[in-house]
């Protein structure tokens, strides 16, 4: 199929979102991986969010496949996000964070599915690397091809860096980034999407995510549970979503005890974490590994990663 596509020259473009702060100990890395996709058809449209290091200077240097903008003052992410949305061509999104990567079939594999499926979106299974780019993890995702609303409902498997979006999808339905929402935007926005759109998922690894110490995640532990309690509402006051899934939103509310558990942690409020961890324990089994160790005086640090 991929050849196919390559053959015939019906090659749309694919727009890589690329929002920037203070980037520059990774960046170089993660731009080199999209010039080193094996589809060629693609630009890249760097947002750099009032960057003070050398990130200007590593983004300037690459062709003009690569396209500059730099924001006047800094913004939150999701509204970052959106300006950057608004510069690109493509008939397809992508969105790269400046310290992972995308592995060099990413946007190929993507695209014919994108192509010869009529997806609203696609996203794969990730690896995660340390801060010297070793594996330290992964993510697989089952392949699923269709309405998977239900499913993302019960277990949200989507990294960012794997997704590919039908950018008409964003200009018909008048859908962005929430600029509300501090930590989820991305899980706003994608739910919707698939709410509404046939999506595909692909068991294939599509990108490295690395994990490092300063994390956003981390940052903003308190923002996590209101922020999907938040997008689960929007959702199910849809008659023609919750009527179909009713089951499932309450799994899915039920889990919020869990996300609610991780600023506990962080404090040092064991007692009242463990409560919620065991409030969700029903619907995911595996929490009661959390609640177990949470009897014993463990490393916060050690634990809110192993978590998240």
């Amino acid at each position: 199929m991929g050849k196919k596509l390559v053959m015939t020259g019906d090659q749309p473009l694919v727009s890589v979102i690329m929002n920037c702060h203070n980037g520059e100990k990774y960046l170089r890395e993660a731009i080199d991986s999209v010039y080193a996709q094996t589809y060629t058809n693609w630009e890249i449209i760097f947002w750099d969010n009032t960057s003070i290091d050398g990130s200007d200077i590593i983004a300037k240097s690459y062709s003009k496949k690569l396209k500059y903008y730099k924001s006047e003052k800094k913004t939150p992410l999701g509204e970052a996000r959106n300006k950057a949305l608004k510069k690109a061509k493509g008939r397809y999104l992508s969105f790269l964070d400046c310290d992972d990567m995308f592995l060099p079939g990413k946007l190929l594999k993507q695209v014919c599915e994108m192509q010869f499926g009529n997806f609203g979106m696609c996203y794969g299974s990730v690896y995660h690397i340390d801060k010297n780019g070793g594996m330290i993890g992964k993510r697989k995702v089952l392949s699923k091809k269709g309405k998977i609303l239900r499913r993302l409902l019960m277990n949200y498997d989507i990294n960012m860096q794997t997704v590919m979006i039908r950018r008409k999808i964003l200009t018909e339905n008048s859908l962005s980034f929430d600029t509300k929402l501090k930590f989820s935007p991305d899980y706003d926005l994608f739910m919707r999407i698939a709410a509404e759109h046939k999506i595909c998922s692909l068991s294939n690894y599509l990108a490295e995510y690395r994990k490092v110490e300063t994390s956003l995640t981390v940052k903003l532990l308190d923002h996590i549970a209101p922020e999907m309690e938040y997008t689960l509402k929007k959702l199910s006051s849809k008659s023609n979503i919750s009527s179909k899934m009713n089951d499932n939103f309450k799994v899915a509310f039920q889990m919020l005890y869990f996300y609610r558990s991780l600023p506990l942690i962080r404090s040092g409020q064991y007692l009242q974490a463990r409560k919620n961890i065991f409030k969700s324990v029903k619907v995911k089994y595996r929490y009661i590994i959390y609640y177990l160790i949470l009897f014993f005086p463990v490393n916060r640090t050690w634990l809110l990663k192993l978590m998240m």
